[in-house]
C-alpha cells in the first residue's frame, strides 16, 4: 500500500465555479453581462470551472444551493424608477434581504449567512440622468456582503453618459475578475474584503456612495406576489392600446366631437 500526502495548499485550492447573475430593464445590462461570460468562456489561459448564467430571478429559484454549487456570483444590474430592482431581478434582492429581517412567530426561519464562504463583484449599469441609476446595484453589493458573501473586486459603475470609454472600463475591469477567479480557491472567501461596498468612484462629498433602501417595498411585493421592477409595464402598454381603440372607435361612431 502506497501512502500519498496531499498538502494543505491542495486540500483548500479548489477550481473556482462562476454563477453570473444579471438584472435589466431594457437588455442593454443582459447583453454586456452576456457578452463578459462569453468572452471568458472562449479566452485563453481560462483554468476556473464552470461559467452559469441566470437572470436575477432564475438565480432566486435556486438561492439554497447556490453555496454549494458555486464559488463565485458575478452580478451586472441596473436600477428602474426610484433605484428599484429592474424586470427579471426582485426576486433574487429579496432573497439577499430575506437574511437581515427577523422572522416573526410561526414564520419560516431563515438563515442568517446564506452566502457565507462565496465571493462576489458587482458591475453596475445606467445613466446619470436619473439620481438613483446606481442604487440597486449598490443595494446589491452591500445585501451580498451581509449575507455572508466576499466582496472579491470593487464595483464598477457604468454611466452611459460618459466619454465614450465605458467599453475599455468594463474591459479592464472583467480583466481583473478574469485573474482574480484564475488563480482564486474557496479558501480566499475568508480574507477581507476587496473594499467597502460604498467606496466608488461616484461617491458623494464625504467619500461614500450613497443607497436608497428598497427594502419595505421589495418585501412588501414579494408577498403581494408582484414581479420585477417594469413588470407593471406590459399591462400599462396594454391599457394604452385598449383606450386608444376606444376612443378611436368613438369619434368614428360620433359619440365624441371631433
Amino acid at each position: 500500500r502506497i501512502a500519498v500526502t496531499i498538502s494543505s495548499e491542495a486540500q483548500t485550492k479548489t477550481v473556482m465555479n462562476v454563477l453570473v447573475v444579471y438584472g435589466s430593464e431594457t437588455g442593454t445590462t443582459k447583453r454586456k453581462v452576456k457578452a463578459i461570460a462569453s468572452a471568458w468562456g472562449s479566452r485563453a489561459g481560462k483554468k476556473f470551472g464552470t461559467i452559469t448564467v441566470k437572470s436575477g430571478d432564475e438565480a432566486a429559484a435556486d438561492f439554497t444551493s447556490i453555496k454549494e454549487k458555486y464559488d463565485a456570483v458575478v452580478v451586472g444590474v441596473s436600477s428602474f424608477g426610484d433605484g428599484d430592482p429592474p424586470e427579471g431581478y426582485q426576486l433574487f434582492l429579496g432573497e439577499l434581504y430575506k437574511p437581515s429581517k427577523a422572522p416573526g412567530e410561526g414564520e419560516e426561519k431563515v438563515a442568517r449567512k446564506p452566502l457565507e464562504g462565496v465571493q462576489h463583484a458587482v458591475i453596475g449599469f445606467g445613466s446619470t440622468v436619473y439620481e438613483t441609476y446606481q442604487n440597486c446595484p449598490r443595494l446589491t453589493d452591500k445585501l451580498l456582503e451581509d449575507v455572508g458573501s466576499r466582496r472579491m473586486l470593487q464595483r464598477l459603475e457604468i454611466d452611459e453618459m460618459g466619454a465614450g470609454s465605458e467599453q475599455a472600463e468594463i474591459d479592464a475591469w472583467e480583466g481583473k475578475l478574469f485573474e482574480l477567479l484564475n488563480k482564486g480557491s474557496r479558501a480566499d472567501a475568508k480574507k477581507a474584503p476587496s473594499n467597502k461596498w460604498d467606496e466608488g468612484e461616484f461617491a458623494n462629498d464625504s467619500g461614500k456612495c450613497e443607497v436608497d433602501d428598497r427594502d419595505e417595498l421589495v418585501l412588501a411585493q414579494l408577498k403581494s406576489g408582484g414581479g420585477g421592477g417594469g413588470a407593471m409595464m406590459p399591462v400599462i402598454a396594454v391599457l394604452v392600446v385598449v383606450v386608444a381603440v376606444a376612443v378611436g372607435y368613438l369619434y368614428q361612431t360620433g359619440a365624441l366631437p371631433m
